[in-house]
């Protein structure tokens, strides 16, 4: 080898470890700088911020942390509380930081940062409130801050998070639900997965518990929950909640409804309580598909009655808080071999109008056994073959036709039943009911169906679905009663 050839290779092997040496040395310097800055800043801010390790390569423009620690106490100016937030960060790595653009125009130019497996846990030190997550990965793209001006600019539209195992318990300690994963990529839907929780007492002392008053005990178990497309830092920015399509796919819910005892305070209206959502609010679709939904209904705190509501559907359209808009809902679902079909029209306007339609197919009277015997002491025997309802009206009075085709109608009272009222004319009702009711409608082979007119007044101390149910209440018992004696029975408030 010739001996230029030798020195030329002594050189550049030098140079090469002088450029090995000075880019080391630059990485630590930079890392004590980087490391210096945090702790001024978490000095200034009063942030008990620790690391085992911190990394920063030039050459290719990284920054990496290891074990990252932080406490944070945000106070409420309002009530006083606070709530205290420690995040354990596994790893936060910022790939290719673009110095070139951070020497000349003083702006810090991030492609990438990415946190992995963090945890989180929150308390607030009034209400005792707790949420934790044992894993959470975020990652965010294009973010660019100006230190000359102090501007964070960055691409809202791409963006990835996920977390895994939330836990929430509420302050009282009655509710807690559990997410066993939640996921969104690039800023697209948000999907939750195994979804379980509810009311963490018996839900026979949920109304003591509660400051005796009428209550809804439930406890849920949800399949997914899918919010489809949002993005969460827009919404965040325009400070409006504005949803395209929200799906929940559950195999069991279960709802105990306890009103043994009165209530406070009147029950708002639908349209009432998205008038009290501040921010503009707009959700096009909310869909829920459940396999079974268990009610409980008690009226003494003692019996109650249950009805398995199998393969429900329910549709919301057109949610908003807009005046003048009109949401839709409409619900299919199945009580033994019946079909039952809802579907009503709400208005945001100062009427708060309303239309109703209902119908029940082919529904028998030992499928709602389970209903009407523990809260009435009523066994009812029929044939229901078509209940039709058509209403409009206001949040104050509905009115509209009813129409009920059956045969076969029979009833037999419980001399022991819940209801001391009805118990005590057992004996009159068993022996005179297949009498004086008419058991079906058509009431001859000759004649057409009997259509009644329905009319029910809202009572605001009884939650809104009772007034649909009085409605078809209303209808029931004046196509069984003969000679109109049940007009006005049902659905009426009681006079003062």
């Amino acid at each position: 080898m010739k001996r230029s050839t030798i020195i030329t290779l002594i050189v550049l092997a030098v140079l090469l470890l002088a450029a090995t040496v000075v880019v080391l040395r630059a990485d630590r310097l930079a890392e004590q700088m980087t490391t210096e800055q945090i702790m001024k800043v978490a000095e200034e801010q009063l942030i008990p911020l620790t690391w085992s390790d911190l990394h920063v390569r030039l050459l290719h423009g990284s920054v990496q942390v290891d074990s990252l620690s932080v406490q944070l106490n945000l106070p409420d100016s309002v009530t006083g509380d606070t709530t205290r937030v420690a995040l354990q960060v596994a790893e936060l790595g910022v790939g290719r930081i673009h110095w070139l653009t951070l020497l000349r125009r003083r702006v810090v130019r991030l492609d990438r940062v990415r946190i992995d497996n963090a945890a989180v846990a929150l308390c607030n030190t009034g209400d005792k409130t707790l949420l934790s997550l044992d894993s959470l990965c975020v990652v965010a793209r294009d973010i660019c801050y100006n230190l000359l001006d102090s501007t964070l600019t960055y691409n809202d539209s791409v963006y990835h998070l996920q977390l895994s195992n939330l836990d929430y318990t509420s302050a009282d300690g009655l509710f807690r639900a559990t997410v066993g994963s939640l996921l969104t990529s690039d800023a697209g839907s948000i999907v939750l997965r195994n979804i379980s929780g509810g009311n963490t007492d018996k839900k026979e002392e949920h109304a003591l518990k509660m400051g005796k008053q009428e209550v809804t005990w439930a406890r849920f178990n949800l399949s997914e929950v899918r919010v489809s497309p949002v993005n969460i830092i827009r919404m965040a920015l325009a400070k409006e909640v504005k949803l395209d399509t929200i799906t929940i796919q559950g195999p069991k819910t279960e709802i105990y409804y306890d009103a043994h005892f009165p209530p406070k305070e009147p029950y708002p209206l639908p349209q009432e309580s998205l008038e009290a959502v501040k921010m503009p609010l707009q959700i096009g679709y909310l869909k829920a598909s459940l396999g079974l939904l268990h009610v409980g209904i008690t009226m003494d705190g003692k019996h109650a009655g249950t009805l398995d509501l199998k393969k429900t559907h329910a549709q919301i359209s057109d949610i908003s808080n807009t005046p003048g808009s009109t949401m839709r809902t409409k619900v299919a679902t199945h009580i033994g071999g019946s079909d039952i079909k809802i579907a009503t029209d709400m208005k945001m306007n100062r009427q708060r109008s309303l239309t109703y339609n209902a119908e029940l197919k082919n529904l028998k009277g030992s499928d709602l056994k389970s209903l009407t015997m523990p809260l009435l002491g009523v066994e009812l025997n029929c044939n229901f073959r078509d209940i039709t309802a058509k209403c409009q009206g206001t949040g104050e009075t509905m009115t509209g036709s009813f129409c009920m085709l059956y045969d076969s109608l029979s009833l037999h009272v419980d001399d022991k039943g819940p209801v001391k009222e009805l118990a005590s004319l057992a004996w009159l009702v068993n022996a005179f009911s297949g009498v004086v009711l008419y058991n079906r409608n058509p009431r001859t082979d000759h004649e057409q169906p009997f259509t009644c007119e329905v009319s029910v007044e809202h009572d605001p101390m009884q939650p809104f679905p009772a007034y649909f149910i009085a409605v078809i209440g209303d209808g029931i018992v004046q196509t069984i009663l003969p000679f109109g004696m049940g007009k006005g029975m049902m659905g009426k408030k009681k006079k003062k």
